[in-house]
């Protein structure tokens, strides 16, 4: 059985990366005689395997090659397994803690400092490319731990890279800056040039005066890291060096408005093999590409660059560089296409996302000033049973005060949503908000008597319509249907419902479809019935305008309410 698995992996892998071996040294013979190694040398061809496998750009295809790795060394070598369960853990979700924790105990049980040290890089990575830059820090801190603290050493020097991009990817510029530019100074002095981790440091000077607006310094940056690797840099990976030092002084003509100079450069890039660049880097010229195209006022093209930025459903979320920023661009594209519905809605995509990170981004902030903090703080005090007491006491307590403080802002969150759940149900015979009825009483002002008049028949007249025929459960009705059924027109009956309650006939009809949502959830039409079914029964086309609907309207989620709506019941 393991044969065959390996036979088939075999075929499938060269197939897949056989337009990387060259760059990995590596070719079928490999693959064809992994079944037939053992020990060490087992153990090295499955990290060159698992390295080859790692710059498959389509993520499907990686992941699949992984578990069939996955799979032989957990049956071959337990040692060699613990490279299959990092690669694995960092393309999976919600059980990567689970992996990443069996590799760590399997390094440990057999004493490999190295290993233990290559899961710790690698759990810091994945967090970092979840955004949990607090998880993150606690590995990257315990990598450091376990290595030793020659500073000129490489293997210490990527750890406090690590530590500046964890800086970095969580919004901490200025200590991110002072790391990346006491690195660069030590290869500076060093006179080392012909590494990539020099032009990494300049970049990301580079790249935080870029975020900070201060163009000329970013400009400083690009084309010092630029002309030093076009002088010293002569490596497999200089090509890839260049084309993303290029790429960022595009960026920063771009953003100057020297749309030249910016095209100049991409122009430069176009010229590498596609071959000699990481996905991280195209994916940087795509997005940087698509931006000069529609600075250049070229939409239509823009668009389709564009749109290979864009996650799909079978993709993993965090394998995207460029979110939320796509949705903005993709906005700014249909807005010069004159198609400002579609621009409102990826408009709306990119606020969402950014608020949910700026969010994440805020709190990680303080939890990474914490974690290495805390880190230091037990490291030096350990030596003292006292002072750790003390620590321990003092981070008890910290840890208790923000556990009370989540709680009690959790329980007002509860109640304050519970008290919505309870409005609802009370207000089921409709949702007459205070702010409505004061932009109809404004609008009244403004209307002669007799109008009014007619308005308010019209009304009554809608609203007997509404509760006797019911046309809302139509996810068609429209204004003119409506109109037509009332004999009158619907500029009319439009602005009768705008005088006279203050909102717009879509909003009008929302009342009553969630009306009617609220009495099929409270006679347990949901038992046995989908909130898509549910949302269909109501009158709404979709589950998602139906959630939309619910949520602007009661102010909960529709499941919430479900979750909820028999405790406020109880409570009478």
């Amino acid at each position: 059985m393991l044969k065959r698995l390996l036979h088939l992996l075999t075929l499938l892998l060269f197939a897949g990366i056989q337009t990387i071996t060259s760059q990995n040294n590596t070719d079928e013979r490999l693959f064809s005689q992994l079944d037939s190694l053992e020990g060490e040398e087992f153990r090295k061809s499955v990290a060159i395997v698992l390295d080859s496998i790692s710059r498959i750009p389509d993520y499907q295809s990686k992941k699949a090659y992984v578990n069939s790795i996955f799979t032989i060394t957990a049956q071959k070598d337990e040692i060699a397994h613990i490279q299959s369960l990092v690669h694995t853990a960092r393309l999976t979700g919600s059980s990567s803690k689970k992996l990443f924790d069996k590799a760590y105990q399997i390094a440990f049980k057999h004493n490999r400092i190295d290993d233990m040290c290559l899961v710790e890089h690698a759990r810091g990575l994945h967090y970092i490319a979840e955004k949990k830059f607090d998880s993150a820090m606690i590995h990257i801190l315990r990598y450091r731990d376990m290595t030793p603290e020659d500073t000129k050493g490489e293997g210490y020097r990527n750890i406090i890279n690590l530590l500046g991009d964890i800086y970095y990817y969580a919004g901490l510029y200025n200590q991110a800056r002072d790391i990346y530019f006491n690195l660069y100074t030590q290869y500076k002095t060093d006179n080392i040039w012909n590494f990539y981790r020099p032009y990494v440091m300049m970049n990301n000077l580079g790249q935080i005066a870029l975020y900070s607006g201060d163009m000329s310094e970013a400009k400083k940056w690009f084309i010092q890291s630029l002309e030093r690797a076009d002088q010293y840099l002569h490596t497999s990976y200089r090509n890839n060096t260049m084309a993303y030092t290029r790429i960022k002084l595009a960026e920063t003509e771009l953003e100057s408005g020297n749309l030249d100079s910016a095209r100049m450069l991409l122009d430069e890039v176009d010229k590498y093999p596609e071959t000699t660049l990481h996905e991280d880097v195209f994916q940087e010229y795509l997005f940087c590409k698509t931006k000069m195209l529609l600075a250049q006022g070229k939409a239509n093209e823009a668009f389709n660059t564009a749109h290979l930025l864009k996650p799909s459903d079978s993709v993993s979320f965090n394998q995207y560089r460029f979110i939320p920023d796509i949705y903005l661009l993709l906005s700014d594209i249909y807005l010069q296409q004159n198609d400002s519905a579609l621009a409102f809605t990826h408009l709306q995509k990119y606020q969402k996302i950014s608020d949910s990170l700026h969010k994440s981004e805020n709190i990680a902030q303080s939890m990474i000033i914490l974690a290495n903090r805390n880190h230091e703080l037990t490291r030096n005090e350990l030596k003292s049973t006292k002072q750790r007491n003390r620590t321990l006491y003092g981070g008890l307590v910290v840890l208790l005060t923000v556990l009370l403080i989540v709680l009690f802002q959790y329980r007002s969150l509860y109640r304050s949503k519970l008290k919505l759940v309870r409005k609802s149900m009370e207000n089921i015979g409709g949702f007459d908000l205070p702010e409505l009825k004061k932009e109809a009483e404004q609008l009244q002002n403004h209307t002669n008597e007799t109008d009014l008049q007619e308005q308010r028949k019209l009304i009554n007249r809608l609203r007997e319509y509404m509760e006797s025929q019911k046309p809302y459960l139509d996810p068609g009705l429209n204004i003119q249907e409506t109109a037509k059924q009332l004999t009158t027109n619907r500029t009319y009956l439009s602005r009768a419902i705008n005088t006279q309650l203050g909102t717009t006939f879509p909003n009008f009809i929302n009342n009553y479809r969630i009306q009617e949502a609220i009495r099929l959830i409270t006679t347990g039409f949901t038992k046995n019935h989908t909130q898509e079914a549910l949302a269909k029964r109501s009158g709404f086309a979709s589950r998602t305008v139906f959630t939309s609907a619910f949520k602007k309207i009661t102010g909960v989620v529709p499941s919430f309410f479900i979750a909820k709506y028999k405790d406020v019941e109880r409570e009478g």
